[in-house]
């Protein structure tokens, strides 16, 4: 860790209290760190969304139910970035309170100085990629490297509460190649793996890191376009299906690449599931099809 710039988002609304934790960074002579300090409000949410951090501290001057709120609203948001909660309250049930809502370390400022600060966050980093990596395992798809049914779940019901919260929209598509069988029956199995591979790297392509990609059955795939328009979807697929035609249109082609596509846009005015919108989704997928013959 000691070679490379460890990067410190700093959330706490005094100024005086930045200062100190800047000159116990300074005190820190192992390790390089950097830090950043934003205020709490409405921007700091964004911030998490623009840049890359290391580590989170959230420094928060009591901890009832609103700040524990914001406590789950981080890491929901980075859920691979691990938050440490810092307050002057000397308090085991809210430290407990606060690591069940997502938080990896809980420290007092009292009991603070340089070598304390860089420990903690020292551990706090790697006990919470040892954590993600452990995690990713169960929600990752071997063949593919897209999330698994299990792992879509998790992250599209983070990014559905995101959306309520924030009012923005998201889409959520269902995709299937519906000529599986046919490369199967008419190569092997190998060529069935291969096509999924290559339409699992297409969508990569398609949608935007932030987006929600799996692979949830042998030749099915879910997305969520988050922060999205219902107007987005066309756009979305029309980029999709490009890079399908692009990937066609390659010679030596054994092959085609194609998809049947459907696809539910989130209005922030309602309230449903993620299992509710899959099906919708689905439906629409089905009568998509159902319009090709």
């Amino acid at each position: 860790m000691s070679d490379k710039i460890i990067r410190i988002l700093y959330i706490e609304d005094e100024n005086d209290h930045a200062v100190l934790i800047r000159e116990f960074i300074k005190e820190i002579k192992n390790i390089h760190y950097e830090i950043t300090h934003v205020l709490q409000g409405d921007k700091t949410l964004s911030t998490l969304d623009n840049d890359r951090y290391d580590v989170v501290i959230l420094d928060l001057a009591l901890l009832g139910e609103q700040e524990l709120d914001i406590v789950s609203r981080v890491c929901e948001r980075v859920p691979e970035v691990p938050v440490v909660v810092m307050t002057s309250v000397d308090d085991d049930a809210m430290a407990v309170k606060a690591l069940q809502k997502g938080a990896e370390e809980y420290l007092v400022k009292s009991k603070l100085n340089s070598q304390a600060l860089s420990r903690i966050l020292t551990y706090a980093i790697m006990r919470h990629k040892g954590r993600v990596a452990l995690q990713s395992l169960s929600l990752i798809d071997d063949l593919t490297g897209l999330y698994n049914q299990r792992g879509f779940m998790l992250y599209a019901q983070q990014q559905l509460s995101i959306a309520i919260r924030n009012k923005r929209g998201m889409i959520l598509f269902s995709m299937q190649f519906e000529r599986l069988d046919d490369i199967t029956e008419n190569f092997d199995h190998r060529y069935g793996n291969l096509v999924i591979v290559e339409l699992a790297n297409i969508l990569k392509e398609a949608f935007r890191d932030s987006d929600v990609v799996a692979r949830c059955g042998r030749n099915e795939f879910l997305a969520i376009a988050i922060e999205s328009f219902a107007a987005n979807n066309e756009i979305i697929i029309t980029r999709l299906q490009e890079k399908l035609k692009d990937r066609n249109k390659q010679e030596n082609q054994q092959y085609k690449l194609s998809l049947c596509i459907g696809k539910a846009y989130y209005d922030t005015e309602e309230l449903c599931t993620i299992e509710e919108l899959i099906d919708r989704a689905k439906e629409s997928m089905i009568e998509q099809a159902k319009n090709k013959t």
